[in-house]
């Protein structure tokens, strides 16, 4: 067999920070339910495009002036200009080329900034919400562009600050997936009221593991999947020092001491920078102030996991799902932590609960086909690998792990194509060392 792969290309362009913590999806994949049409609306026709030199990013309309219009959108987006324009692109695909003597940056080191554009076209102003109204468990809706494809997720609100916060941002957000590019869109509510500035996307670690129950840095994957917002009140408060008139809303209160809230959001910044054992010691700290803040213990399991503390992740998913049984990230990554610790069986019944409670999860379908092999069932093993594949057809380690299966049964040749496939998507999405190791993996079988 003759096997021809082009060399991986070496250089990747990331628009936006990636953090470590949250719960695991396939980027490709909505979260849990389905926004409405009506509720796509208030976002497709006033949330725009931002292209610089380094990459993508997104912006809210917020101030219409006879042709001046405002966007608003977060300061790293467009901090590294190097005296470059960059370019707006308007929800009609007008695109406007931007002086950088139109950007303006926020001060104390608040991640947003304004930029203007002059058009005598009739775009869409979003309505400025009040954040101080904003309530855990809220309901709201992310938007921002990726690939110049506007994305739209809903989610619930996690945790709000009500202490001052780095870089301005005090809420945090769950299940609202913030992919790279969509830095700096909207964060809306369900009437559509612009509550807060995307600029941080809260990724999660995949973790599965090899047939003696060693975590596989294959499937140690980081992904976007929920992320955190500066609310609009931190913006309202300084928009005259950016030459912006708007009706200032009020501050959001502060609170004599931290609260777990406080607390919560501030392990995720630890997170971000790989400190996670600070980031635990902080998430510690908000269990002892809310020991019912469920969350807390399904992030505190991430970052347990990744600092190889599997007997902790697992307790850590356990109280989670002691909380809310309800819960399918907690049972999908229980059941990772599972594979690692060769508790195959235990493993199974976790994807299978977390497979009924949302059937739509390609992660859920990759690990338990593992789980399955393992238990000398490698025929459903692949039934599972062909939904996972199904469900997200990027997904090149499902394809990894349905070689894997094939070769176990002793079909090299559909193995070797299923390493194929895998090494072309490790290639287009730049991952390098991936698509190097399975292209060592085909060669071996090919020479076997």
């Amino acid at each position: 067999m003759r096997i021809q792969l082009v060399p991986a290309v070496c250089s990747i362009g990331i628009a936006i920070p990636f953090i470590q913590i949250a719960p695991s999806q396939a980027q490709q994949q909505s979260p849990v339910t389905t926004p409405t049409l009506s509720s796509k609306e208030f976002a497709t026709d006033r949330v725009v495009s931002i292209e610089t030199r380094t990459g993508q990013g997104s912006g809210v309309i917020i101030k219409h002036v006879g042709n001046t219009y405002t966007i608003l959108t977060a300061a790293h987006v467009v901090t590294d200009l190097r005296n470059s324009p960059l370019t707006i692109t308007t929800p009609d695909r007008q695109q406007y080329s931007i002086d950088p003597s139109a950007v303006k940056l926020a001060p104390n080191s608040f991640d947003l900034a304004t930029v203007t554009f002059q058009s005598d076209r009739n775009y869409t102003v979003a309505t400025v919400g009040d954040s101080q109204t904003v309530a855990r468990g809220q309901r709201i809706f992310v938007a921002g562009f990726r690939a110049n494809s506007l994305q739209f997720y809903p989610g619930t609100v996690v945790a709000i600050s009500h202490q001052p916060q780095a870089y301005g941002y005090g809420i945090a957000l769950g299940t609202a997936t913030i992919l790279p590019g969509m830095s700096g869109g909207g964060l809306f509510n369900d009437t559509g009221s612009l509550i807060g500035i995307n600029g941080r996307s809260v990724g999660t670690t995949t973790v599965s593991a090899n047939r003696v129950g060693v975590a596989s840095p294959l499937e140690n994957r980081v992904k976007p999947v929920s992320g955190l917002a500066i609310p609009m009140n931190t913006f309202t408060q300084i928009a005259s020092q950016l030459n912006v008139e708007i009706e200032p809303k009020p501050p959001q209160p502060l609170s004599s001491s931290p609260t777990a809230d406080d607390f919560f959001i501030t392990a995720q910044e630890k997170s971000q920078t790989g400190d996670y054992q600070n980031a635990i010691a902080d998430y510690n700290r908000a269990l002892e102030i809310d020991p019912q803040f469920k969350e807390i213990y399904f992030r505190r399991g991430i970052a347990r996991s990744l600092t190889k503390d599997w007997q902790g992740a697992e307790a850590d998913y356990t109280r989670a799902i002691a909380i809310d049984p309800q819960h399918p990230q907690a049972y999908l990554h229980r059941g990772s932590v599972r594979n690692v610790l060769s508790n195959w069986q235990g493993a199974k019944s976790d994807f299978d609960i977390a497979a009924i409670l949302n059937p739509n999860i390609s992660a859920i379908y990759v690990g338990r086909g593992l789980a399955l092999c393992e238990l000398r069932n490698c025929q459903s093993g692949l039934k599972d690998y062909d939904r996972a594949i199904a469900l997200n057809p990027a997904d090149a380690d499902a394809y990894t792990r349905r070689a894997f299966a094939y070769h176990q049964l002793g079909n090299n040749r559909v193995a070797v194509e299923n390493y194929i496939a895998a090494a072309e998507l490790y290639q287009k999405q730049g991952k390098d060392v991936e698509y190097f190791e399975t292209v060592e993996k085909i060669k071996q079988l090919v020479r076997g």
